[in-house]
């Protein structure tokens, strides 16, 4: 979802604003840095448990430890708990999704805008607009331009039958539309052939992060509306209807479809602007929360082929963090990102950390 400020990174804001470090204090940055290392290593203490070994393949964005989470991401995948492997190294690549065999992997790639924008862009950040759709293997062999499109991708999802994407994007001929202050973006949920040929068809406006339901004849999606409120919405893949399961005063959103059909898992920006994951079904009813632990805010939830485990990111709350300069003039240090798993057979269970680096939007594997 795009409402949160963890989530509101330069990279998917709709106007790309440059930001600056300037001379600051090094000792104090890593004071802070170890301070966020220390409270969330007390957290959810990963454990060699059947639930991990039986972990199969993620993917995720990944940015190097130490550095700050934008703009320099690639695509990691790890499989079990401890096979780790890069399947980029460019550093502009992240929001991984699978093709529903499991055999490609899509996701955004940055580059140079071919229209220059309309606002002043420093040199360094000129390659960094989420434009274009990438494919590779599962290995991250056979890469490959899929389709630009300008002047920002926001998220990707393919249909269970591998004919189809839903994209989420602001078209280059919205851009310039004048907006009321009290309207959302002019961002749209659109399909487009996963050939990556075709003009896209738009489907609803306003709408996020999709997700197809198994038999492909719905979506799941966050939609903004009114402007900075978010709510999870249904709709079938014509156009028509569209149902709202959520409030949006409880800006929820990033849902994603259970393998079986029955349920949607999403996240929730919760108590004191932390985000929790919940559950709920498909209908929007029976609510269940999963995540309760302040220390870590929580999203990008994902399912487990077999629909027992969900998969998602946390960032830890021990203090301040992000890219540049806190309202006080301190230098932020790099965010706290893991990954966390919770199991759904157990009500009482404790999400397990699975990884010790940097980690964001991470997507199972489906079964091969």
């Amino acid at each position: 979802m795009l409402r949160r400020a963890e989530e509101m990174t330069p990279r998917h804001r709709p106007v790309r604003i440059a930001q600056f470090r300037p001379g600051h204090c090094w000792w104090t940055a890593l004071a802070a840095r170890a301070l966020a290392t220390l409270a969330a290593a007390a957290w959810f203490q990963p454990g060699a448990t059947a639930q991990q070994r039986s972990i199969g393949t993620i993917v995720y964005t990944h940015a190097p430890d130490g550095s700050d989470p934008w703009p320099v991401t690639d695509i990691y995948s790890i499989t079990g708990k401890s096979l780790v492997k890069a399947l980029t190294n460019d550093g502009h690549s992240h929001n991984p999704t699978w093709s529903p065999d499991g055999r490609r992997i899509l996701f955004i790639h940055d580059s140079t805008l071919q229209t220059a924008p309309a606002y002043r862009e420093e040199k360094q950040f000129e390659s960094h607009h989420p434009v274009e759709l990438h494919v590779m293997d599962a290995d991250g062999g056979n890469r490959h331009l899929l389709r630009r499109l300008e002047p920002v991708i926001y998220s990707a999802a393919w249909s269970p039958d591998g004919r189809t994407l839903a994209v989420t994007s602001l078209p280059e001929t919205r851009v310039d539309r004048p907006t009321k202050a009290d309207e959302p973006m002019r961002a749209g949920l659109f399909l487009l052939p996963a050939t990556g040929q075709d003009e896209p068809r738009l489907l609803f406006r306003n709408a996020f992060t999709p997700s197809w339901s198994p038999d492909g004849r719905r979506l799941a999606f966050s939609v903004e509306k009114p402007r900075g409120q978010w709510s999870v919405h249904t709709g079938k893949v014509d156009g028509s209807g569209d149902i709202q399961l959520t409030d949006p005063r409880r800006n929820e959103g990033s849902p994603a479809w259970s393998p079986d059909g029955k349920r949607i898992a999403f996240d929730e920006f919760a108590a004191e602007g932390r985000q929790q994951i919940l559950v709920m079904d498909e209908d929007g009813t029976h609510v269940r929360q999963l995540t309760r632990n302040p220390n870590w805010s929580c999203g990008h939830p994902s399912w487990s082929p077999d629909g027992k485990q969900i998969v998602f990111s946390c960032r830890s709350t021990a203090g301040s963090c992000g890219m540049g300069v806190s309202s006080t003039g301190q230098i932020l240090p790099p965010c706290v990102r893991r990954l966390f798993i919770a199991s759904l057979r157990d009500a009482a269970s404790e999400p397990t950390r699975i990884n010790d680096h940097d980690s964001a939007s991470p997507a199972f594997a489906p079964a091969p």
